[in-house]
């Protein structure tokens, strides 16, 4: 029984990730050629503020690599970095990102 309540806790966590997201627009690349944090990666909207991420989530249903239509409605975990870039205005972590259809 033990063995049952644990397996489903995991299946309701990684289940409810799509549902517990924060909706967004990935609305473009950020083209400019500098030195990173400051430059490249994505722009996204979250909440009417525009902000950049750099790096494609680990946990994602989009193709980062192929040409994308923006702007690509998505729901997104999301957190401010926790290193020497947290000071960067406007850069994220993005840890999920799903699309919204």
């Amino acid at each position: 029984m033990i063995r049952f309540i644990f397996i489903f806790f995991l299946f309701a966590l990684t289940a409810s990730t799509c549902e517990t997201g924060v909706p967004a627009n990935i609305i473009g690349m950020d083209y400019r050629r500098c030195a990173s944090p400051y430059c490249g990666g994505w722009y996204i909207e979250i909440e009417g503020d525009t902000m950049r991420f750099l790096e494609q989530p680990v946990k994602t249903d989009i193709d980062f690599s192929g040409e994308m239509a923006y702007p690509v409605p998505v729901k997104v975990l999301w957190r401010k970095y926790d290193n020497e870039w947290k000071d960067v205005e406007g850069l994220i972590f993005l840890e999920e990102a799903y699309k919204r259809y």
